[in-house]
Parts: structure tokens; C-alpha cells; sequence
């Protein structure tokens, strides 16, 4: 007999309510949070595309990464519909709000590694023993990885709420 046949067509679809609210309020702040970076560094920085002074193959390449900036900027609004979809309580918003945060992670973990490979080739392949380069430019603190880091920290308190409240789901229908 499965779970879905044992519960009522009445009985609420989530867990509680505040492990609901928190999950959506976390994904609302990753979510704007994200879309502000993400707009920021495509109309900001993207915008010095079209100087002369960058070498084709560069302006190629950062042209490729400004089109996976658009797909982040596209989960950012999954994550935000699927947040306010678990303010609502619909059945599929958890899931979705996981799966969105969990895939935009890894779209910015492999632009953070195009993004270096960008750097890299820009310093002639020697970035990796170089000193003096600023901060900013190695490969953990590029652009791309500090919000994949945002990324993984909202979306695991997220899934953290969500695992403990599906623990204390499973102990209370004991």
C-alpha cells in the first residue's frame, strides 16, 4: 500500500508551515540575490564586449559565457517561481526549488571553470604560478565561483530544512 493511497485527499501536501516559509523566504533572497548578480555582471561587465582593445578569440569566448550568464539568470527565475510556489504549498515546489537551486549551482561551478580557462589563456598558461595576480583572477575566487559558493550555501540550508522536516514528518506518522 503506498503513501498515497493511505493519506487523506485533505491532508496538507508539505510539511510544516514554517520549515515551508523558510524554505521559500531562502529561496527568494538566493533567487533575487542571484538575478542582481547575474544582471550586474552581464549589462556591467559584459558591456566592454565590443572594444577594440580584446582579441577576438577572447571577445569569442566571452561572448560563450555571456550566453550561460542568460541560463543562470533563467534558473534564477526557476528558483523564484518554485519559491513562491512552496509558499503556496503546491505538491512539485520542494522538488523544484532543490533541483533548480542544485542545477544552477553547477551551471556557475562550470562557468567559474570557463571563466578561468578564459583567464588562463588571457596570461598565456602560466596563471597558475604567477603571484601577482590579483585575487580575483585565481581559480576558487573567479566571478562565477563566488556565486556558485552563495549557491551552495542557500541551496543547502534549503535541503537541509527540507530533510529535517521530512524526518519529523516520518517520526510523527509512527
Amino acid at each position: 500500500m503506498g503513501e498515497s493511497e493511505s493519506t487523506p485527499a485533505t491532508a496538507p501536501v508539505g510539511g510544516g508551515l514554517f520549515a515551508r516559509i523558510l524554505m521559500g523566504i531562502l529561496g527568494l533572497l538566493l533567487g533575487l540575490l542571484m538575478i542582481a548578480a547575474t544582471l550586474y555582471r552581464i549589462l556591467a561587465e559584459f558591456g566592454r564586449i565590443d572594444s577594440s582593445d580584446i582579441p577576438d578569440d577572447i571577445v569569442n569566448s566571452l561572448q560563450i559565457l555571456q550566453a550561460l550568464y542568460y541560463l543562470v539568470a533563467a534558473f534564477c527565475l526557476a528558483v523564484i517561481v518554485s519559491s513562491i510556489a512552496t509558499f503556496i504549498n503546491s505538491a512539485w515546489a520542494r522538488k523544484a526549488l532543490l533541483g533548480s537551486t542544485g542545477a544552477m549551482f553547477v551551471l556557475l561551478v562550470g562557468c567559474g571553470i570557463y571563466e578561468y580557462s578564459i583567464i588562463n589563456e588571457l596570461y598565456g598558461g602560466h596563471l597558475a604560478d604567477a603571484e601577482e595576480i590579483p585575487w580575483r583572477m585565481k581559480p576558487m575566487t573567479t566571478f562565477s565561483m563566488l556565486m556558485a559558493y552563495i549557491s551552495l550555501f542557500f541551496g543547502g540550508l534549503i535541503w537541509l530544512i527540507d530533510y529535517l522536516d521530512r524526518s519529523r514528518d516520518v517520526l510523527h506518522k509512527r
